[in-house]
């Protein structure tokens, strides 16, 4: 969601080229390796959102994908254009990928970006972070999500907490309903003063009680950082690619890090669209990967059902956005600037896009309306 602080307007070249891939999933049994050690940022000393750089994906996914057209896939090739064509016309559009029935049938790059360039996904990451703690839950790593984080928390942090934060649930934090007194992208200039990121937050009064309210707080999915560290004992960047990214054939080209080193929960997360579009897909399947579970098919259903009322016209499940969208309900992982990954289930139906919050602060776009007119329409 939205993310103050990002520096404006350099100018760009020109608009970039296609490809029409089709991705079947990376094949099974495929892992792809990763270091955490050369992925992971500094420790962060007082910049709670990064500025942002743009990496490139040293590995060559193409094996992975297969190619197929539009019309293949029972599609409309002149709504996906016009949808490109409105796309290109932003100054700061990089990507638009559609899939659909396993295929990459779009794929569309702009304004000097690549199919290789790795940025950061912000928000849209949380939704990867609901996952991991769906897999923790599953193996009993956290007891369930009515564990409370004071209980899962190393015990330094009781003491910051207050009677009313201890009852905060990992639940809470999957549906933005800790009721901590959290100003999206005012109280991160707070938090970022302080030594310990974790401590300041677990230090915020409450706005209300625990599982009462929507609140969007970035604050929540960093807790859940902290929570996914203790209960696995190893770092989030070990647990996140062991057990999801990693079977993909994904592999982060950057993660932040706290001042105490704890990796970003929900921000400062780079892979590529197409990355993006291969957690999609394992949504779109039911957390199911080339035959294996990677994520709790119950977790995954859970997840993309209304759990707690957003705001009209969205619901929240856990770290994703819902809404209906022509007549269809759509989960979308949603990142500040316009880092998109719609999942429309009765449609098969797959959409990436992600834009430049490097050179940019795209605060309004919003790829809704170009999802419900022309790649709806285009499914249809």
């Amino acid at each position: 969601m939205t993310r103050r602080g990002v520096r404006v307007l350099l100018l760009l070249g020109l608009i970039a080229s296609c490809a029409a891939p089709k991705p079947s999933p990376a094949p099974a049994g495929h892992d792809a390796a990763f270091d955490c050690a050369a992925i992971q940022g500094p420790l962060s000393r007082d910049r709670f959102y990064e500025d942002n750089p743009t990496y490139t994906d040293p590995v060559d996914d193409s094996a992975s994908w297969t190619l197929s057209t539009p019309q293949a896939r029972g599609m409309d090739p002149g709504r996906l254009e016009r949808a490109s064509a409105a796309l290109a016309d932003l100054p700061y559009s990089w990507s638009f990928l559609v899939i659909r029935h396993d295929a990459l049938v779009f794929e569309r790059y702009y304004h000097g970006s690549a199919r290789n360039q790795s940025n950061n996904v912000h928000s849209a990451s949380k939704s990867i972070w609901g996952a991991a703690i769906g897999i923790a839950v599953d193996e009993g790593l956290i007891p369930g999500v009515d564990a409370t984080v004071a209980s899962t928390l190393p015990p330094r942090y009781g003491a910051v907490m207050g009677p009313e934060t201890k009852t905060v649930r990992v639940r809470d934090l999957l549906t933005m309903t800790s009721g901590s007194q959290w100003d999206e992208d005012a109280t991160e200039t707070e938090i970022e003063r302080t030594p310990d990121w974790v401590a300041a937050t677990l230090r915020l009064p409450r706005a209300a009680a625990p599982g009462t309210r929507f609140n969007y707080s970035t604050g929540d999915s960093h807790l859940g950082s902290a929570v996914l560290t203790a209960a696995t004992e190893t770092t989030a960047c070990e647990f996140v690619h062991e057990h999801l990214l990693a079977p993909l054939g994904v592999v982060a080209e950057h993660w932040g890090r706290d001042p105490q080193g704890y990796f970003s929960g929900g921000y400062n997360f780079y892979v590529t669209p197409r990355e993006l579009a291969k957690f999609g897909l394992l949504y779109l399947h039911g957390g199911r990967w080339h035959g294996k579970q990677l994520v709790p098919a119950d977790w995954v259903e859970t997840s993309m059902t209304e759990q707690v009322d957003a705001g009209a016209p969205y619901g929240y499940g856990y770290d994703f956005w819902l809404r209906d969208l022509a007549g269809h309900q759509v989960a979308m992982a949603w990142g500040y600037g316009g880092q998109m990954v719609y999942i429309v289930r009765d449609l098969d139906l797959v959409v990436v896009m992600t834009t430049n919050t490097r050179d940019f602060a795209p605060d309004s776009f919003d790829g809704s309306t170009i999802v419900e007119n022309d790649v709806l329409a285009a499914a249809r």
